[in-house]
């Protein structure tokens, strides 16, 4: 699940040309031009998809680094949803003018990274001036920073940890009620029954599905399985096969419905009392809180697991890439980045957005401990970081997000059975993984 995503039809990036640059070394890190031009010269725009108060926050930093840090000016630019802005990214590329940076998931990286537009980080990351000390490094969670490597490409880093969630389960404390249960499942078989007998007592639908990939390789890894070994997929396990038959069995009792794809039905339900269970990113606690208006409402739970003993869930979240414009523009963008990781910073980031930190002494920051002592289920998400695992950063892992998604929508309105949507889904992943290694 991408948080605020929409549908994701989007089209394959046209390949202009393929990468094999390197970057060079000395004092200042020298990165090679590919021809692009950025779309302004007096200001380092960033391209990015916040709404709300996370917009406004966005912004009120990138004020203060223009202050406190000399140079061009940090310009954010709501360039639409994720989306929005791979597409605007594409026709950038083809238009050889490029803002200075821009959010992009991997999947969207690795259709970058063929066309020289994006530039690896490495460099940066170690630069005597605007680099880390191995120490602040190791302060990164290691599933978030690993995730910005890729090893199809290099092993280089062409991404960096920007926005994080973990996927979580909400639920409606008044609809439970109803029902007569007292807590949130922790199993997907408690969680399972919870939902005939909420259908049984109240009538209700118990959960409303938001098709979505990420969520699906979250359910996954809680069954105990993975979804990539190689480049092969994994979507013929037997984790997988539970995971589609939970979904298969929900809809068939009438337990679960379909909400509207690229909607946010389901949040609205579940602010209505029309629902029991939602399973969304962390960072939809704004919309929830502001829909509830009351924590006596409703509760964020970890994803239910086959085993609690051995917690699993996705890790997501938009990383930010540095386009290859001139050296000015990217060190001054890798400056702002640089300045967003910084503990302090992370510690408003989060509490004030519902994301979590990418560092793992934000934790021991007042303003986070100050809001687990507000509301105790604010701590929920960050107890799910160090179990949470990143989703494959394969060259073709886009278009098997789509794949994934119809195979879901097939099992949930009957078109296929379990079986046979999994064998598709799994010919046609393994397909585009193998094209898609041949371009690269």
């Amino acid at each position: 699940m991408r948080s605020r995503y929409g549908r994701r039809q989007w089209a394959r990036l046209t390949l202009l040309v393929l990468f094999g640059w390197m970057l060079g070394c000395g004092s200042r890190t020298e990165v090679p031009s590919q021809g692009f031009r950025p779309l302004v010269t007096d200001a380092v725009v960033f391209w990015d998809r916040q709404t709300t108060e996370s917009a406004a926050l966005l912004k009120a930093l990138a004020d203060e680094f223009n202050r406190s840090t000399p140079g061009l000016p940090v310009r954010i630019e709501r360039a639409g949803t994720y989306a929005d802005i791979f597409r605007k990214v594409t026709a950038s590329i083809q238009a050889r003018a490029l803002p200075a940076m821009a959010v992009a998931y991997e999947s969207m990286v690795m259709e970058y990274i063929p066309t020289g537009a994006v530039i690896p980080l490495d460099a940066l990351m170690h630069d005597p001036e605007l680099g880390f000390s191995e120490s602040e490094l190791s302060d990164f969670y290691p599933q978030i920073l690993e995730r910005n490597r890729y090893e199809a490409a290099g092993g280089r880093y062409y991404s960096f940890p920007f926005a994080k969630s973990v996927l979580v389960l909400y639920y409606n404390r008044r609809v439970l009620h109803e029902a007569g249960i007292e807590s949130p499942p922790q199993t997907w078989d408690e969680f399972l029954d919870q939902c005939r007998r909420i259908k049984e007592k109240t009538g209700k639908f118990a959960y409303a599905i938001s098709v979505d990939c990420s969520t699906i390789d979250g359910m996954i890894f809680s069954m105990g399985g993975q979804v990539v070994h190689g480049t092969e997929t994994l979507f013929n396990s037997e984790e997988a096969h539970a995971v589609f038959a939970l979904l298969e069995t929900l809809t068939r009792e009438k337990l679960a419905y379909q909400i509207s794809p690229g909607s946010f039905d389901d949040e609205v339900a579940l602010g209505n009392d029309q629902i029991a269970f939602m399973i969304r990113t962390s960072s939809s606690k704004l919309h929830v809180q502001a829909l509830m208006n009351d924590p006596t409402r409703w509760g964020i739970a970890p994803l239910p697991q086959r085993d609690p003993k051995h917690p699993a869930t996705v890790l997501f979240g938009p990383n930010v890439v540095i386009f290859a414009t001139t050296e000015e523009q990217q060190r001054r963008a890798w400056a702002f980045v640089r300045y967003f990781v910084q503990p302090e910073v992370q510690a408003r980031w989060c509490t004030v957005t519902g994301y979590l930190p990418v560092r793992r002494s934000v934790l021991e920051h007042p303003l986070v401990k100050k809001s687990w002592e507000e509301w105790a289920d604010n701590r929920v998400p960050y107890s799910c970081l160090e179990y949470a695992r990143g989703e494959p950063n394969l060259p073709g892992w886009q278009e098997v997000r789509l794949h994934v998604e119809r195979a879901e929508t097939e099992v949930i309105t009957g078109v296929k059975d379990v079986s046979t949507a999994l064998r598709d889904l799994k010919e046609a992943a393994d397909a585009a993984l193998q094209r898609h290694a041949s371009l690269h």
